[in-house]
């Protein structure tokens, strides 16, 4: 009886014309056994060209993509300014909108920054404890830019100034999320005052190296944790995939952080100097959930202020759990204060500031 090809006899072909030339996929074939199909790809399309490498792959071996992996495949357009072409593209849109968008507290509160909590929130509080976070990765990737020339290490320096743009591009992402369009993204990343900023007492330690370790893994558990819990409460929300990418990524760079305050931690030179640093970082977090709190210190707890204290106790666990010194955390969330942020804030809105003075006339109108 003759033999019945199946799935199985079905093999694919990859093959490398040239050292200095990829390694294709060229063809398919079916043969009833690996050696025969070898050999048979190599007579096939070998015949008219040297090859430098030939692989034969069994089909029912490898592992491919089908079509419901359309979404996971699909680029992150979410962050443009990684795409070919992103800076002349946005300075041509700036340039069309008609008037430079008025600082929030020029203009009326609209939709894209009214004040409740209804807007894409499936549970009290957690709008503005996004709106708070956003503030704290803007400046993080601010500062994160002046640290990429520090190393030597080519490879860090090319990591943390990946994490500096992705920490940009969530902050944006999160006000996009709810409702803000892009000329009050702009706005209120450059055109409110300090003394408007809500950012964590964390942020004021964007200082030296350890400190900015320290405060990258405090940011980053934070926002890993906000993003759990607006899973949780939006399970059927259409901008759900932003955030849980954004938590994918910020799972990321606090494995990065982590790996540094482990090194930290046991080199002796800087042993000491971290510890300290951790220390005081993690103790100014405290109020990384505290936008809107009240009641905690009275013990007569709101809704959102029980919501804190259940993001600070996850948060103390993500901060705890870093192979580095002991964090101290306090047991409870404090309330976030309005202008702080000292050097480290008035120094990233003097950057975007200066930068928009430099750019040609018109580019952000």
């Amino acid at each position: 009886m003759p033999h019945v090809p199946t799935d199985t006899d079905v093999y694919e072909v990859f093959a490398q014309s040239g050292s200095s030339t990829a390694l294709n996929h060229v063809g398919s074939l079916v043969s009833p056994c690996r050696d025969a199909a070898w050999h048979l790809a190599k007579e096939t399309y070998g015949r008219r060209d040297d090859l430098a490498k030939l692989w034969v792959v069994r089909r029912t071996d490898m592992i491919v993509s089908s079509a419901g992996d359309r979404d996971l495949l699909a680029a992150k357009t979410r962050m443009p300014h990684r795409q070919p072409g992103f800076p002349t593209t946005r300075r041509r849109d700036r340039s069309a909108l008609p008037a430079v968008a008025p600082a929030p507290e020029d203009r009326d509160i609209g939709p894209s920054e009214r004040r409740d909590d209804t807007h894409g929130v499936g549970e009290p509080g957690l709008r503005d404890l996004w709106l708070a976070l956003a503030d704290d990765l803007y400046v993080l990737g601010n500062r994160l830019g002046d640290r990429i020339c520090d190393y030597i290490d080519l490879e860090e320096a090319l990591a943390v100034g990946s994490i500096g743009q992705e920490a940009l591009a969530h902050a944006g992402t999160i006000l996009m999320r709810y409702g803000f369009d892009q000329a009050a993204v702009d706005a209120r990343f450059f055109d409110r005052e300090q003394a408007q900023w809500q950012v964590s007492r964390a942020i004021e330690r964007l200082t030296d190296w350890p400190s900015t370790v320290a405060c990258g893994l405090v940011v980053a558990a934070a926002v890993t944790v906000l993003a759990e819990q607006t899973a949780g409460a939006e399970p059927g929300a259409t901008q759900l995939p932003a955030i849980t990418a954004i938590r994918s990524e910020q799972l990321v760079h606090l494995d990065h952080w982590r790996r540094w305050a482990r090194a930290l931690t046991a080199w002796p030179e800087t042993r000491a100097e971290f510890t300290h640093a951790y220390a005081e970082v993690t103790e100014c977090a405290a109020d990384m959930f505290g936008a809107r709190l009240q009641g905690v210190a009275t013990g007569t707890l709101s809704g959102d202020s029980a919501l804190a204290v259940t993001l600070h106790e996850r948060l103390a666990a993500l901060v705890s759990d870093n192979g580095g010194p002991g964090s101290r955390l306090p047991d409870r969330p404090l309330a976030r204060t309005a202008g702080l942020g000292g050097n480290a804030l008035a120094n990233s809105l003097a950057r975007g500031r200066a930068v928009r003075r430099e750019y040609t006339p018109g580019v952000f109108n």
